[in-house]
């Protein structure tokens, strides 16, 4: 059965575009940057000459990763530009920032799509923590997330 997660893996149309994005915007960090093709790919993901370039990115020395992939074959279909978090199948990853106002306003000024200020979450379990939607380049929605201050932090 499971013992953990490794990572989470998102398709991309331009992996250096979204390099550009997630380390340099976000400060993620790479941790492997290759590529793959042969039977062992094909066979895995069920694909015939699949070619890909993947990398794996971390936060500052954090699991799981996040797994960035761009399939140079076989061609794939580009996202949905009016695809919503409602729809089934739908994912986001959320990353924890440790100042959700000042990343998002960074993020806003740079172009990065953000649905609106980060909010508190200010009932149940979770309240006290603190989130805002964004999109990478490619519209996949990320969901910055800011954890409750400690007393003393």
């Amino acid at each position: 059965m499971v013992a953990g997660m490794h990572h989470v893996s998102r398709g991309v149309s331009d992996m250096d575009r979204s390099l550009a994005f997630y380390c340099g915007l976000l400060g993620m960090e790479v941790e492997l940057d290759t590529e793959m093709s042969g039977p062992m790919l094909d066979q895995n993901v069920g694909l015939q000459g699949a070619h890909i370039r993947f990398v794996l990115l971390r936060g500052h020395g954090t699991m799981p990763f996040l797994e960035l992939l761009q399939y140079y074959a076989p061609p794939g279909a580009p996202a949905n530009p009016a695809a919503s978090p409602a729809d089934v199948g739908a994912h986001h990853i959320a990353l924890i920032v440790r100042d959700i106002q000042a990343t998002a306003a960074e993020l806003a000024a740079a172009g990065v799509r953000v649905t609106g200020p980060p909010q508190e979450v200010d009932s149940g379990t979770l309240r006290g923590h603190w989130t805002a939607y964004c999109f990478d380049p490619d519209g996949l929605v990320i969901e910055l997330w800011q954890l409750p201050l400690q007393p003393g932090v």
